[in-house]
């Protein structure tokens, strides 16, 4: 997931991002520093060596498989099963690196399993090690779905009650399974649907990456991926909300970019200032950069605009959890200033300087979460 800043104004005071590239003798990755350097029209988001705190950044994750949708491509292409087949020959033919100790721990989860009677934890491990070591990913499905689905009664430790006492679930095996649903890995059952209802069970039962997963699907294009599959980008942002609240920085920041879009833009625009936002300037096309505005025939939803949620979602990830996009994004809003948010110079100068410090520890703009 990925996205940057450009310039939407001709302010030439305005605080910027530059990339410095290391020296090539060194084995090192760029780091950003912010400088006051003009922008121009040919710059465009993560693809110049300027980046402007003119424009929030906005996520375009899955946004690039709904504009085939909008092209008229079809919907999502449905998976032939073997995409992995390659990948599976591969790892055959490579000796399995395990030591002895871990070889014995193996061989006590697949006795503890004892076929799916056992422990869920027990269970779990071996169809991991079936899926990743011995690429048996039917095999693992079956052990996965009989560790998502147990009954009430069962005993495991680490089940977590479900259906008001009627199921007991273990949240990875259901998160592992809904990735084979909507894959087909290996040749196992595909279907999105099945998939969509896995990460809800897993998300329902406390599963922080399920639930990111269910809201990107929950605001993926209206019937993008089939017809079975709910459009709901307030139950989205109500899952992102619930993970952020768990201190998952990528929920946090994506929440924000949805509260600070509004409705003039279209989803696979990566940028737009707030003065675009509320309507109050042009939507700027660059040069090389597509149409963002938003189409009357765009079916998607956007939330409500929230600049002072968004402000308080962006420091909860930059301040706790050393998130640079979102230290970006707040050194933009304190730049510009939006509705709510005063324009405050020595709040910009704190985030540019986070966002520097970050990028530079963790070598690079980086948008992962503690749940990616």
């Amino acid at each position: 997931m990925g996205s940057a800043l450009s310039s939407s104004s001709d302010d030439s005071s305005a605080a910027k991002i530059t990339t410095v590239l290391p020296p090539k003798t060194k084995k090192s990755q760029s780091v950003s520093k912010i400088s006051n350097v003009d922008d121009d029209d040919d710059e465009l988001p993560m693809k110049s060596n300027k980046k402007s705190l003119e424009t929030p950044i906005l996520l375009g994750d899955d946004d690039d498989d709904d504009a085939d949708y909008l092209d008229g491509k079809s919907d999502y292409p449905t998976p032939t099963g073997k995409e992995y087949d390659l990948i599976d020959q591969i790892a055959s033919e490579l000796p399995a690196i395990i030591d002895e100790e871990s070889s014995q721990q193996v061989q006590d989860y697949i006795e503890a399993c004892d076929n799916g009677k056992g422990p869920m934890v027990a269970c779990f491990s071996t169809a991991e090690y079936l899926s990743l070591f011995l690429r048996k990913h039917k095999e693992a499905s079956h052990l996965y779905e009989n560790t998502c689905f147990r009954p009430g009664n069962d005993t495991s430790a680490n089940g977590v009650s479900m259906d008001r006492g009627r199921s007991k679930a273990y949240p990875p095996a259901c998160f592992n399974l809904a990735q084979m649903r909507m894959t087909g890995k290996g040749n196992t059952k595909f279907s999105r649907y099945e998939g969509y209802q896995l990460f809800d069970r897993a998300c329902r039962a406390g599963h922080g990456g399920s639930c990111m997963m269910q809201a990107k699907m929950l605001a993926s294009y209206p019937g993008s991926l089939g017809k079975k599959i709910p459009y709901d980008p307030y139950k989205a942002s109500q899952l992102l909300q619930g993970v952020c609240d768990d201190g998952d920085s990528l929920s946090c920041f994506t929440l924000a970019t949805m509260l600070l879009r509004g409705d003039l833009v279209n989803n696979e625009a990566d940028n737009v200032s707030p003065m675009e936002a509320r309507g109050l300037s042009a939507i700027k096309q660059r040069n090389n950069e597509q149409n963002r505005e938003k189409t009357s025939d765009d079916k998607r939803i956007a939330l409500k605009r929230d600049p002072k949620r968004a402000e308080s979602l962006l420091k909860k990830s930059c301040d706790v959890s050393s998130h640079a996009p979102s230290c970006y994004n707040l050194a933009v809003m304190y730049t510009q200033g939006d509705e709510g948010i005063e324009k405050d110079e020595e709040k910009a100068k704190l985030y540019q300087t986070k966002t520097e410090d970050y990028v530079e520890k963790f070598g690079g703009f980086g948008f992962g979460g503690s749940n990616a």
